[in-house]
């Protein structure tokens, strides 16, 4: 062996492991990088070799340590494997999965969460998930719908303002386009609005449980009014905006449904579940209802069937809110509903008339 050179390094037997994790490799690599490398010879003593006090050998000593540690370590991953972290299963894991995906914001997130909340919301029997996954869903749902439809009447104002004819044509073509997106979330809104109101009453106990999401990525105010004065945009802006939009809505359905400010909002769903009123909660239904029937007038994608169908599902919301308001008198929400069952009404009959 040449001067300075280490010593070639005996070949240790090591037990195969079951269960490793990903890193251990890394971890023994290392650590048998650090352990002092014998060489490789019989463990017959020679006379020159250094005798320490207690009358272990000094290498000796360094082969027991690296035994030790192989067995220390193969206990401890034999410990790891045979025991497990209890984690919540069946309907428990599929709606903290949904509220994995809702906290982490985003437009596809957002579809994520829905994928998990689905299968609970439908549920027949319901579980103990049920309420919950459906009173999340509505508000994931209204929230998507709430902002496409932003964004459309944006590129809708947008394209009447427009001097340039090519911006004029892309933003009419936008705003027609996004609008049917909207349409297309509305009917599934609608189906998980008359879900919660079923029999004719907002179900009583009802909590938004979700944290508030992480990054609520949305449209800028600044892009919106760029849209609106019918400057032009480039794809990149028109993408951002597009995936941007469910959060603009998400944000603004959860002011809604909890109450308050930004701040408020936040700081209340941190703080656990937030319990529901039925009244005002069966008042946003139907408000979010009556908005959907609106994407299907004669100002907008015009089919008369959807937006008589919304509307009474939307009618069937605002008696569910008014059940509830028997039971809980609150003169505020009393006022607000008489307006939107009016307008309804008056929606409806205008649906009816014949065209001009």
């Amino acid at each position: 062996m040449a001067a300075g050179s280490e010593p070639d390094r005996p070949t240790l037997p090591v037990p195969a492991l079951q269960c490793l994790p990903p890193t251990l490799g890394v971890i023994m690599k290392t650590r048998l990088a650090a352990a002092p490398r014998l060489p490789a010879r019989t463990w017959a003593a020679p006379e020159d070799r250094l005798t320490r006090p207690d009358g272990l050998a000094s290498g000796e000593r360094r082969f027991g340590l690296c035994r030790l540690f192989f067995a220390s370590l193969a206990l401890a991953l034999m410990a790891g494997c045979s025991s497990s972290t209890p984690t919540a299963t069946g309907p428990g894991a599929s709606y903290q999965n949904a509220k994995d995906f809702f906290a982490r914001g985003h437009s596809a997130n957002y579809d994520h969460a829905l994928d998990a909340l689905a299968a609970l919301s439908d549920a027949d029997p319901p579980n103990d998930y049920t309420e919950r996954a459906r009173v999340l869903r509505t508000v994931i749902l209204s929230g998507q719908f709430e902002g496409y439809r932003t964004l459309a009447e944006a590129y809708e104002k947008g394209a009447g303002k427009a001097t340039d004819s090519e911006v004029k044509s892309d933003d009419t073509s936008l705003s027609r386009d996004t609008l049917r997106r909207a349409g297309e979330i509305s009917l599934n809104f609608a189906e998980a609005a008359m879900q919660l109101t079923k029999g004719g009453q907002v179900p009583k106990g009802l909590t938004l449980d979700a944290p508030y999401p992480i990054t609520l990525t949305s449209v800028s105010s600044a892009t919106i009014d760029k849209i609106e004065k019918g400057d032009k945009t480039g794809p990149e802006e028109q993408q951002d905006a597009s995936l941007g939009a469910p959060g603009l809505g998400v944000a603004k359905m959860l002011t809604a449904v909890v109450g308050g400010n930004a701040d408020a909002v936040k700081s209340k769903m941190s703080a656990g579940p937030v319990p529901l009123d039925s009244a005002r909660f069966g008042l946003f239904l139907a408000n979010e209802l009556a908005d959907s029937a609106s994407l299907f007038d004669r100002k907008h994608l015009y089919d008369p069937g959807k937006y008589k169908q919304l509307a009474d599902i939307a009618q069937n919301a605002g008696l569910a809110c008014a059940a509830a308001l028997k039971e809980s008198p609150d003169p505020e929400t009393e006022k607000q509903l008489k307006k939107l069952q009016d307008q309804i009404k008056a929606g409806l009959k205008a649906a009816e008339a014949p065209a001009e």
